[in-house]
């Protein structure tokens, strides 16, 4: 592949990326959605032919692909380091239950609704599987964006979509059966106590060793090291190297220097890496298959099931784990978004012959649609769920602002009043 495309579709991925960013600002909308749309104006002025794909490479280009699933691990990795790790303790439990409840309500709604389309059980159940596992990065973006992601809400929301995902490759792997599901907890166990029990207990004599080298960057350096390695980690054993990510993250969150690196890592992530990964999202959503019948009606029902599976999956495990009605709302809004975890589920149950060769193409097709509805609604629902905790939090910073200044005001009389004389 010639280098000169691949630096000419970065820079357009950018410049559209950022375009929408702001166009979408402008309405009061979440700036991701802006990059999605970008994403599919592109991706699809080379589905329909106007643009040749060997000029704008974003479709089978390993190269992109790759840099793309960077801003997915960077985002992860942000997640973590912007998260207390106290309030995922305290949140912990109302994140299990919902993920249990997020997971199993889709994929028995999911399972039902397709035996009635007549689908036969197993492939049913695969379909079932494709609307379980969550695609936490829209939800981690538009929560940062919100400046929510430090609630409970946003806690609970990111651990319960690491929870998801384990809980989907279990579920893909006793679909196919391609593999162990002792084996895959196994190895679930012996990845937490790497990367949550060993790393947390000698992350700081890590830091300290990337301290003591005295080199420029040295220690953002060893920082994102240590993201990659985790990440190689988790991508070898479940192809989830986001949750690698997530846990570099979260052990260097309990450190001063970990909360110190967010901006520097927030310029490499927002400045190249988390806006390709957003344009390259919406380019994969080839609007072609809205023209497909079989896939409109298949896709009617996944998306459905996807949407209120989730809401009322995840949100009835937090309301019966004693959360009202407004966080469990939130809550489920943000288990919402599948992209790249639908289209992996969907490629190992291909694969695997859960869904024959003869519907595979149906089920692609209304896999990419129901993905691009939910990547569409989730960022505005979002903005609407949080936005009295917004206002809220805005509420309290003017109010801070004007304490300050009166204390201000206050201090300067008190300066300027003469003392009094001494007889």
């Amino acid at each position: 592949m010639d280098a000169t495309w691949l630096l000419f579709t970065l820079g357009v991925a950018l410049i559209a990326g950022k375009l929408g960013d702001h166009l979408m600002e402008r309405f009061e909308l979440p700036g991701v959605l802006g990059e999605i749309l970008m994403g599919m104006l592109l991706g699809n002025i080379v589905y329909f032919g106007i643009v040749s794909p060997e000029h704008l490479t974003l479709h089978s280009n390993e190269t992109f692909e790759f840099l793309a699933k960077m801003g997915i691990i960077f985002l992860l990795f942000l997640g973590g380091l912007d998260t207390e790790v106290e309030m995922l303790k305290r949140t912990g439990a109302v994140a299990t239950v919902s993920t249990v409840m997020g997971v199993f309500v889709p994929l028995i709604l999911g399972w039902f609704g397709l035996r009635l389309m007549g689908y036969p059980n197993r492939e049913a159940f695969a379909g079932g599987i494709l609307l379980t596992a969550t695609s936490i990065g829209i939800t981690v973006r538009v929560m940062m964006d919100l400046g929510v992601l430090r609630s409970d809400v946003g806690a609970a929301s990111l651990s319960a979509s690491v929870m998801d995902d384990f809980l989907g490759i279990a579920l893909v792997i006793f679909a196919v059966g391609s593999g162990s599901v002792l084996g895959l907890v196994s190895k679930m166990a012996v990845f937490f106590v790497i990367t949550g029990i060993v790393a947390w207990y000698s992350i700081d004599r890590y830091v300290r060793f990337a301290e003591w080298l005295h080199v420029e960057k040295g220690v953002l350096g060893m920082v994102l090291a240590l993201m990659f390695l985790f990440s190689a980690l988790a991508q070898h054993w479940f192809d989830a190297a986001i949750e690698g990510a997530f846990m570099a993250g979260l052990v260097l969150s309990k450190l001063p220097e970990g909360k110190k690196l967010i901006d520097d890592v927030k310029a490499i992530a927002y400045g190249l890496v988390v806006p390709v990964f957003f344009v390259y999202t919406g380019a994969m959503l080839d609007l072609r298959v809205f023209g497909s019948v079989d896939a409109l009606a298949l896709a009617a029902v996944l998306t459905v099931v996807a949407v209120v599976g989730k809401v009322v999956g995840r949100g009835f495990g937090a309301v019966i784990m004693g959360w009202s009605m407004k966080k469990a709302l939130q809550m489920g809004i943000g288990s919402i978004p599948r992209t790249e975890v639908a289209l992996v589920d969907l490629m190992v149950a291909i694969h695997g012959g859960a869904i024959p060769q003869s519907d595979a193409q149906k089920f692609i097709a209304a896999t990419l649609i129901f993905i691009t509805v939910s990547v569409l609604i989730t960022p505005p629902l979002l903005k609407w769920a949080f936005r009295e905790d917004v206002e809220a939090m805005k509420r309290g910073k003017v109010e801070e602002r004007k304490e300050g200044i009166s204390k201000t005001k206050k201090r300067i009389i008190n300066i300027k009043k003469p003392g009094k004389r001494r007889e």
